[in-house]
């Protein structure tokens, strides 16, 4: 993992390391501690083609520019309200899917509300070419660039009691986590929550995609949903995915 940068704020730091624990909620298999994250550093976010310039395949994603209102439908009523910065302060990417005239609907992280409607001018449409595809049958990631798939990881699933929600996702973060704890080299999270929260576990309902040095548990039903790849694999899955890349979790 590459070193990390000048320190951040203690407030900052202090936040990250409550919200980290939430986000891992479904990656525990007894128990993890929490731990401090930071995003990925400037450019990291290997910012998206502009429409304009877009390959001939790869679903559009909304880069929010500015705070704006989530509607359940062109002028509806309002669900809520999206800002530019995520809780983990990364830039906003969310998927469209579907346009209609001057309006775009998009997958949201609210946990009330899973997709909704935002003005088109509320930020800037760009290419996403790739995809996470994450089989529950075989128990592999892959990642498909612009319908081929380039790239396939063994990975560890939910278990029985706490198992990995599918349906189609995306990437709302891309944190850097310090070596030595549970969460391997970094973490992916996903706009989805664990309806099935283990009994006795605090950790809070995020689920990610995230690093392991346990290379034993892959291929196991054995996190609390979250899916788990070697820190090899999850450094070309950080390396290759954008902000807003769509996930699709299948059985």
């Amino acid at each position: 993992m590459t070193r990390q940068g000048p320190a951040r704020p203690r407030a900052l730091a202090g936040l990250l390391a409550v919200l980290i624990a939430g986000v891992a909620a479904g990656c525990g298999a007894d128990r993890e501690p929490a731990t401090t994250a930071r995003t990925a550093p400037p450019g990291a976010e290997l910012s998206p083609t502009p429409v304009h310039r877009a390959p001939p395949r790869g679903p559009l994603a909304l880069h929010v520019a500015r705070r704006t209102q989530l509607r359940t439908a062109p002028g509806g009523r309002v669900l809520g309200v999206i800002t530019k910065r995520t809780v983990y302060r990364s830039p906003v990417y969310l998927p469209v899917i579907e346009r209609r005239d001057g309006w775009v609907r998009v997958r949201s992280s609210m946990p009330s509300a899973r997709s909704g409607w935002v003005p088109a001018d509320a930020g800037a449409l760009l290419r996403q070419p790739r995809a996470i595809v994450i089989d529950l049958s075989d128990r592999r990631l892959r990642i498909v660039h612009q319908g081929r798939v380039t790239h396939s990881y063994r990975v560890a699933i939910g278990s029985a009691q706490a198992p990995t929600p599918v349906g189609t996702f995306y990437v709302t973060d891309r944190l850097t986590v310090p070596p030595g704890t549970d969460y391997g080299c970094c973490i992916l999270p996903l706009n989805v929550r664990q309806p099935h929260i283990p009994q006795g576990w605090g950790g809070g309902d995020r689920i990610a995609i995230h690093g392991t040095t346990h290379t034993w548990v892959l291929g196991q039903p054995i996190t609390h949903g979250c899916i788990r790849a070697s820190d090899r694999a999850m450094r070309r899955v950080m390396s290759a995915v954008r902000l807003g890349t769509p996930v699709r979790i299948q059985r």
